[in-house]
C-alpha cells in the first residue's frame, strides 16, 4: 500500500508541485535579509511543507471515498490501521525531503537538523490524521473546505504569537506551538525542557489523533454504508436534474443549479465573502504588522504592492472555485450532457468564464476599496480590478485544462499562489528592465500598473493595456485546448 500511495501521489503530481515549489521557497529565502531569514525560514517550513499532508489527505480520501475503494480496502488484511499508516507514512516523507530541502539550501545553517527532521516528522503525520478526521464524514472537496477554514484558523493562531502580535501561554495547549519550538530548534539551541514538551506533545497527539482516526474510519465509512453508491445516486439525481434544466434553457439551468450550489455549500459562501474579510483584516493588520517591524524594515512604502496582491488574489479565489466546479462537472457526467445539449461545451467554457469574472470583479472592486492603506483613483482603481479580475477565468478554465480529476486539482492549486502572487514579490527584488521578463504572468501587469500609478507614473494605463492582451491570450489558448480536450 505504501508503495502505491507514492505512486499514486507522484501521478497525481504531488512531487512535481512540491519540486517547483521548493525551489521557490529556496530562492525566496536566500533573498530574505539575513537577520529575518531564520524567522522567514521557520515560519516557511511551519506553515506550508509541514501541513501539506492535511490537505493531501482529504482529496485523496475523498477521491478514493467515491470511487468506492475504501469499502473494498475494509475487507482485506490491509484494514483502517493499515490504510492510515500508509497515507502518514508516504505524505510525511514528502514533507520531511521539502522541508529539509527548504531549511539546508534556503537558510543555509542548520545546525539542529536531526531536531527539525524529527519536528517535522511528527508535525506532518499529526495533521496527515487530522486531516483524516476532518475529511471522514464529507463526500465533496467544497463541502470540506469549509471545516478546513475552521481546522487551520484555531490550529495555526499560535504563529499570531511567533511574530508578536500576541502573546499567552494558552499557545502551549496548542499543536503548533511544539512544531514551532521543533523547527525553530533547528536553527537555534533549545533547552531540554524545550525539546522534552515538543517531541512529548506531539508523540501524545499522535497517539491521540490515531485513534480517532480509526474511530472516524469506523463510524463514517465501515458503517457508513456504501459511500459510492450514495455517491452514485447522488450524481445520477444532479444530473438528471441537469438534463431537465438543459431541456429548458441549457444557460438558465446551469445558473440556476450554479445558484443552488452558492446557496447551499457553506464553502461558496465564505469564497464569497473572502476578498473583503481579508481587506478588513489587512486593514486592521497591516498597521500593526508595521510598527512591529519598524525597527528592521519599512513596511508602508510596500502597501501599493500590498494592495496590487490583494487586486489579483481576489479572483484567484473565484477561479480556484469555478475552476473545482469544471472538475466536479467532468468527474460526474455532467460536462459531457451540456456537450450534447444545445448549450455545447464551447457554451460552457463561455459560461463559467464569464462567471468567474463577474463574481470576482463584483467582489475585489468594493474589497480594495475598504482596505484603504493608499490612496487610488476612481480610474486606476477600477481600471485595475477590471483586468486582474481577468485572472479568475484564466485560473478556472487552468483547472479544467492541465488537472484531470479534483486530487490533481488540489495540487495545482499550490501552485496557484506562486503564479499569481510571485511576480508581486518579485516587483521586490528585481529591477526595471528584468521585471518585465515576470510578463508571462498576467497576473503582474495589473499590479506592476497600480504601482506605477501610486509612483506617478503617466505610462500606468499602458501596463493595463499589456495586462489586458495577456488575459486574453492566455484565456484564448487554454479555451482551446479545454475544448480539444472536451472533444
Amino acid at each position: 500500500m505504501l508503495g502505491w500511495d507514492v505512486r499514486l501521489q507522484r501521478r497525481y503530481g504531488f512531487y512535481l508541485v512540491y519540486t517547483v515549489l521548493t525551489v521557490a521557497f529556496v530562492l525566496g529565502l536566500r533573498l530574505v535579509p539575513p537577520e529575518l531569514r531564520t524567522d522567514a525560514a521557520v515560519l516557511l517550513v511551519v506553515t506550508d511543507p509541514t501541513v501539506l499532508g492535511f490537505y493531501f489527505v482529504a482529496a485523496m480520501v475523498l477521491f478514493e471515498k467515491g470511487e468506492g475503494v475504501l469499502d473494498a480496502l475494509v475487507t482485506t488484511p490491509l484494514g483502517d490501521r493499515g490504510y492510515l499508516l500508509s497515507k502518514v507514512c508516504s505524505l510525511s516523507l514528502l514533507a520531511v525531503v521539502a522541508s529539509t530541502l527548504v531549511a539546508v539550501l534556503g537558510h543555509g545553517s542548520v545546525p539542529g537538523l536531526g531536531v527539525l527532521v524529527v519536528g517535522v516528522a511528527l508535525a506532518s503525520s499529526l495533521f496527515v490524521l487530522v486531516g483524516f478526521v476532518a475529511v471522514a464524514r464529507f463526500d465533496s472537496v467544497n463541502a470540506y473546505f469549509i471545516a478546513a477554514v475552521g481546522w487551520g484558523t484555531v490550529l495555526f493562531l499560535p504563529l499570531f504569537g511567533y511574530v508578536g502580535l500576541v502573546d499567552t501561554p494558552l499557545f502551549y495547549l496548542l499543536p503548533v506551538q511544539p512544531v514551532l519550538v521543533l523547527v525553530e530548534g533547528g536553527f537555534r539551541p533549545l533547552t531540554l525542557a524545550e525539546l522534552a514538551y515538543g517531541v512529548g506533545y506531539l508523540l501524545v497527539a499522535n497517539g491521540v489523533a490515531y485513534r480517532w482516526a480509526r474511530r472516524s474510519f469506523r463510524r463514517h465509512i465501515v458503517r457508513g454504508g456504501d459511500p459510492g453508491r450514495h455517491l452514485v445516486g447522488a450524481t445520477r439525481s444532479a444530473t438528471a436534474r441537469t438534463a431537465r434544466g438543459a431541456a429548458r434553457s441549457p444557460a438558465v439551468g446551469l445558473a440556476l443549479a450554479d445558484l443552488r450550489n452558492w446557496l447551499r455549500d457553506p464553502m461558496l459562501v465564505v469564497a464569497a465573502a473572502g476578498p473583503l474579510v481579508l481587506a478588513v483584516f489587512v486593514r486592521v493588520g497591516a498597521p500593526t504588522v508595521a510598527a512591529l517591524a519598524r525597527p528592521l524594515v519599512a513596511l508602508p512604502p510596500y502597501y501599493p504592492l500590498l494592495v496590487g496582491g490583494l487586486a489579483v488574489l481576489g479572483p484567484s479565489i473565484y477561479g480556484f472555485v469555478v475552476g473545482m466546479f469544471v472538475l466536479e462537472d467532468r468527474e460526474q457526467g455532467v460536462l459531457t450532457a451540456y456537450r450534447t445539449s444545445p448549450l455545447s461545451a464551447r457554451g460552457y467554457l463561455g459560461y463559467r468564464a464569464a462567471t468567474a469574472y463577474v463574481l470576482a470583479f463584483a467582489a475585489t472592486l468594493p474589497a480594495l476599496v475598504v482596505v484603504g492603506l493608499v490612496p487610488v483613483s476612481p480610474a486606476v482603481l477600477v481600471g485595475t480590478v477590471a483586468v486582474a479580475a481577468l485572472g479568475a477565468p484564466v485560473i478556472a478554465l487552468a483547472f479544467g485544462t492541465l488537472a484531470a480529476n479534483t486530487i490533481e486539482g488540489l495540487a495545482l492549486g499550490k501552485l496557484l499562489n506562486l503564479v499569481v502572487l510571485g511576480p508581486v514579490l518579485a516587483l521586490v527584488v528585481l529591477p526595471e528592465p528584468v521585471q518585465l521578463l515576470l510578463g508571462v504572468f498576467p497576473a503582474y501587469w495589473p499590479v506592476k500598473a497600480l504601482v506605477a500609478a501610486q509612483a506617478g507614473d503617466p505610462t500606468w494605463p499602458l501596463f493595463l493595456v499589456a495586462g489586458l492582451v495577456a488575459h486574453l491570450l492566455a484565456l484564448a489558448g487554454l479555451a482551446r485546448w479545454f475544448a480539444r480536450r472536451a472533444d
